[in-house]
């Protein structure tokens, strides 16, 4: 008989292992520790319904398997610890663009026909100008919805318009979308008529966020286990949002940036470096 699994967003599903499976294996759980994982669930489904207690049954036994995985496999939830504000991830897709080769802006002002707007990230590479607004969300279950995109959409018609009235330093050849989490049936649909690209969590099929960040282990501070809010808002203030940002730093430059003890701070550093292994 199938296990029907209630979803954060309140959605109902089937549970499948092969879903869960995929998602530690993506981590780098190895494919012994995948299918352990799945047996404890299975052990455990009974008296599961829902889909936040599977999380945390497959991160407490992979934590004792492979704690290199384990920290990979909450990137889901990192992404949604990175502020209560937008701004911060803004900024971490501007500088995963940067790996893929684009040059970056962030927060500029730009003149449309009626109004002017300010840019989340504009992206180039070549001659060829992007642009990208970005939707954070920090509660669980949270998508973007269809009256993001429809507003994404209508900024990006008015400064087309304003280019042909009048020359601009952008000459944008695209609109994404980009939002840590899942959108909406309506987005997806809507994205696709009218050509605007986007980049969310589980979407598109293939070249999705979860993708860009883990083809390049571009995985956000947020990730790492034991990090405290404060001294996660001090390296940002930095520009330390990426662990690879942070793994570019010493551990004395660490330590005095957070005010804490060399130790504490290569201990940090330690975590980091198991996420780009």
């Amino acid at each position: 008989m199938q296990k029907t699994i209630i979803k954060e967003d309140g959605e109902r599903e089937v549970f499948r292992q092969e879903k869960i499976k995929k998602s530690l294996l993506r981590a780098g759980a190895e494919p012994k520790t995948a299918d352990h994982v799945i047996g404890v669930i299975q052990e455990h489904l009974e008296k599961i319904s829902e889909s936040k207690h599977i999380y945390k049954l497959a991160l407490k036994h992979l934590r004792k398997k492979q704690p290199e995985a384990a920290i990979k496999y909450t990137l889901k939830k990192a992404l949604m610890n990175m502020g209560p504000a937008g701004y911060v991830f803004e900024k971490y897709v501007a500088k995963i663009l940067k790996e893929y080769g684009y040059r970056t802006e962030v927060g500029k002002m730009v003149h449309g026909a009626c109004v002017e707007h300010e840019i989340d990230v504009i992206a180039h590479q070549g001659d060829s100008h992007y642009m990208i607004e970005c939707k954070y969300h920090n509660n669980k279950g949270a998508k973007s919805s269809i009256q993001t995109a429809l507003y994404v959409y209508a900024r990006f018609l008015d400064i087309k318009k304003a280019n042909k009235d009048r020359r601009q330093d952008y000459q944008f050849k695209e609109v994404w979308l980009a939002t840590n989490t899942a959108c909406s049936s309506m987005v997806k649909k809507y994205a696709s008529c009218v050509k605007m690209g986007v980049i969310a969590w589980h979407h598109p099929q293939e070249k999705n966020l979860e993708y860009y960040i883990e083809n390049k282990k571009l995985y956000p501070i947020s990730i790492l286990p034991g990090l405290k809010t404060k001294q996660r808002d001090q390296l940002f203030e930095k520009d330390i949002v990426t662990v690879k940002d942070l793994l570019a730093h010493s551990p004395q430059a660490i330590a005095s940036l957070l005010s804490i003890k060399k130790s504490a701070a290569d201990r940090l550093l330690a975590k980091a470096a198991m996420t780009i292994v």
